[in-house]
């Protein structure tokens, strides 16, 4: 499946990349996918969706935050998801929580925000989140009704790999149904062969960080995923499926980008098929 799939070109060629980013991320790259869903229902054409994903808030807030909330006040999404990895310390969240909370003031959405955990997050995140507009799903699913069609959200918990079971997995994601879109929010993006397998219409990912520490075009040196390396960021099709990798919005370990800049994707649905 992996051989036949194909990837999207990105909006912004990695030569127009700013190939150096120290100490903190001042600017976000806004990629804008417009994906075609055979058989989409007519009321969910052109739903937009904000992926987020990769804060790894812990004691810098970032300029590009604030770009991101003027992004979402001038043009607010229908849907906002953030795919994992919220703060960075693995042992105490404590120290990101005032940040965290700023940042997910700055979210709105019509359809709400909504996220699973990653594998910097910890199971004692969701106690400590106190911002009741943020829904988080651990191995949950969402039904978001709009006359008569449902438009499911399920997330993975993602602190660990292995926290969806293949069994658990099919009875969380169930049946393709003509009258469910069916969107999956899984940190690691390997979870998309099974997913496919199933017939999910779209996955949003992250962990990746697109590499984070890159080689000139953008290419990953490490990528911590079981992909292929040019699966760990972009769109592509895989089977029926759509994989959405983001490179996240903030650093890990080290505070550096290196021709690979930070993004919060757009994506839109659209019943209209690809042009050849």
């Amino acid at each position: 499946m992996l051989k036949t799939a194909t990837t999207l070109p990105e909006p912004h060629a990695p030569s127009s990349w700013p190939w150096l980013e120290v100490g903190k991320i001042r600017r976000l790259k806004f990629p804008e996918y417009r994906l075609p869903v055979p058989n989409l229902p007519e009321v969910m054409e052109g739903l937009t969706i904000l992926h987020l994903s990769d804060l790894h808030v812990h004691r810098t807030w970032m300029p590009a935050w604030d770009q991101l909330h003027l992004r979402i006040q001038e043009s607010p999404p229908d849907l906002i998801v953030v795919t994992g990895d919220w703060v960075d310390c693995k042992h105490d969240h404590r120290p990101a929580l005032p940040l965290l909370e700023h940042f997910i003031g700055g979210l709105q959405a019509r359809l709400g925000v909504w996220g699973i955990l990653g594998n910097h997050d910890g199971d004692l995140l969701p106690l400590r989140n106190r911002q009741g507009h943020v829904r988080l799903l651990c191995n949950e699913r969402a039904r978001l009704e709009q006359d008569g069609v449902v438009l499911e959200l399920i997330g993975l918990h993602g602190v660990h790999p292995l926290d969806a079971v293949d069994r658990s997995l099919f009875e969380l994601v169930g049946e393709t149904r003509p009258d469910t879109l069916r969107i999956v929010l899984s940190h690691f993006p390997a979870r998309v062969l099974e997913l496919a397998e199933m017939g999910v219409e779209l996955v949003l990912s992250g962990h990746t960080h697109g590499g984070q520490i890159c080689l000139p075009g953008g290419i990953p040196i490490l990528t911590h995923d079981a992909l292929p390396r040019r699966f760990a960021r972009g769109v592509h099709r895989i089977g029926n499926t759509w994989l959405v990798t983001s490179r996240g919005c903030g650093f890990s370990k080290y505070p550096l980008r290196i021709f690979c800049p930070a993004e919060a994707i757009w994506v839109q649905l659209t019943g209209t098929p690809q042009s050849s």
